[in-house]
C-alpha cells in the first residue's frame, strides 16, 4: 500500500515537460533557432519569441537562465543602439537627438537579431531547465549510445559546474583567512588569475578520479545492468523524425536562400 502511495504522488508531482525526452527538447531548441533564420518577418519573429518564452515559463526557472537573459537584454540594448546608428543599409532617419540620427534600417535589423537572440536563450534555458545531465545519459544510455561516449558526454557537462563550484571554495577559503579582499570588480579579476591554472588542474584531476572509480565498479562492463530512464517518454520516435525532417528542411531552405543570392 506504501509504495503505491508513493507512486502516485510521484505522477501528482510530475510536470508536462517530464513526458517530453532530452533529444526532442533539443531537436526543438534547433527547430526553433532555424525557424528564426529562416523568416525576417518581425511579427513572426515575435511569435516563435512569445512561444519560447512561453516555454521557458512553463517550466523550472534557474537561476543561471535568469543571468543569461539579463546579460542578453544589455548586449541587446547595445546592438541596437550602434546598430540604429553605424548600420551600413541606413538610409530613413528614425528620429535625431543633439544632431545624432538614429535611423530605421538599423533599428529593424537590430530588432531581428534581437529576437533570434531570445529565442536561442530562451530554447536553450527551456532545455538546460528541464533536464538533468544524469537524465540525459540514462536516456542516451537507454538508446543504444555507447557507455564511453555517453561518460564523455557527461565529463564535458560536468567541467564548468565543478570549475565554478572549486572557484567558489578558493574564493570562500581567502575570504575566511582575510587573503584576497573582492570588493571592487578588478581586484575579483586578480583573484581569478592566480588560481586560473591550479583550478583546471585540480577539475581535470577530479575528472580522472571519477573515471577510474566507475572503471573500479565495472561501470564499462559489458554484462553491466543499463540504468533505465527516469520517466516514460511520450511518442520519442515520431517526435525524433519530425523534428530531424523539418529542421533538415529549415537548414536545405536556408543555404538554398544564400546560395541563390550569388545565382
Amino acid at each position: 500500500m506504501e509504495i503505491r502511495d508513493n507512486s502516485i504522488q510521484r505522477i501528482a508531482q510530475m510536470h508536462w515537460y517530464n513526458f517530453v525526452d532530452p533529444v526532442t527538447k533539443l531537436l526543438l531548441a534547433l527547430f526553433l533557432t532555424m525557424l528564426s533564420f529562416d523568416f525576417t518577418n518581425l511579427y513572426f519573429e515575435a511569435g516563435l519569441v512569445l512561444f519560447s518564452l512561453m516555454l521557458l515559463l512553463l517550466s523550472r526557472l534557474s537561476s543561471a537562465t535568469i543571468n543569461a537573459v539579463s546579460f542578453c537584454l544589455f548586449l541587446i540594448a547595445t546592438m541596437v543602439l550602434i546598430q540604429g546608428l553605424f548600420y551600413s543599409g541606413n538610409i530613413h532617419p528614425l528620429f535625431s537627438v543633439m544632431r545624432i540620427t538614429f535611423y530605421r534600417e538599423g533599428f529593424l535589423y537590430a530588432l531581428t537579431m534581437s529576437a533570434r537572440i531570445l529565442i536561442i536563450i530562451f530554447a536553450i534555458g527551456f532545455f538546460m531547465s528541464t533536464t538533468t545531465v544524469s537524465e540525459n545519459a540514462k536516456y542516451l544510455e537507454s538508446i543504444g549510445m555507447p557507455y564511453k561516449l555517453v561518460y564523455l558526454l557527461m565529463s564535458v557537462c560536468y567541467i564548468l559546474p565543478q570549475i565554478q563550484q572549486n572557484m567558489k571554495k578558493i574564493q570562500f577559503a581567502e575570504r575566511a583567512r582575510g587573503i584576497n579582499p573582492q570588493k571592487t570588480v578588478t581586484q575579483k579579476v586578480r583573484s581569478i588569475l592566480p588560481i586560473l591554472i591550479p583550478l583546471i588542474i585540480k577539475t581535470f584531476d577530479q575528472s580522472i578520479n571519477r573515471s577510474i572509480t566507475l572503471q573500479l565498479r565495472g561501470f564499462d562492463s559489458p554484462s553491466r545492468t543499463l540504468a533505465t530512464p527516469k520517466y516514460r517518454y511520450f511518442q520519442t520516435k515520431l517526435s525524433h523524425y519530425l523534428l530531424t525532417l523539418v529542421t533538415i528542411l529549415l537548414i536545405g531552405w536556408k543555404l538554398w536562400q544564400i546560395i541563390s543570392k550569388f545565382l
